[in-house]
């Protein structure tokens, strides 16, 4: 397993929970009995660089991904996680977007993968912030 470089923090403000629960009993009228076997929740966290501070930035970018990430098929197994690499430029555009880690199936790792391409371009960065580029990284990741 790959870990990060100490240069990456996790952002509490912006490593949310995300659910992508069962159809809504309250939608359908009534009552619904729960599934036999329930679905590992799915989850979005993303991580910046540690001197990129910027949290109205990172969650937008957070929320752009998040909208765009449309997970196909069966879920992976519990615990299994894809994580993305994107390297964003001062004016927002993608520079570069590959995996770090897989979790096996090809149609979770692609939409996680496209969720990226999808919410690109992100903003331009902050007038402030020094660097050519940003290293992001998105972990997609199978609930237990």
């Amino acid at each position: 397993m790959t870990r990060l470089p100490r240069a990456y923090a996790l952002l509490a403000a912006i490593a949310l929970l995300v659910a992508i629960p069962f159809a809504d009993a309250a939608e359908q009228g009534k009552q619904a009995a729960p599934p036999a076997s329930k679905a590992p929740a799915l989850r979005l966290n993303v991580y910046f660089p540690a001197d990129f501070t910027d949290a109205a930035y990172q969650k937008a970018a957070f929320e752009k991904v998040l909208a765009s990430w449309k997970p196909k098929g069966p879920s992976p197994a519990a615990g299994k996680k894809a994580v993305v690499v994107a390297t964003i430029g001062k004016d927002g555009k993608l520079v570069g977007l590959e995996f770090n880690l897989k979790t096996g199936s090809e149609a979770f790792d692609g939409a996680a993968l496209d969720a990226v391409k999808k919410a690109a371009p992100f903003k331009p960065f902050p007038k402030g912030y020094p660097q050519s580029s940003l290293e992001v990284h998105w972990h997609f990741e199978v609930g237990g």
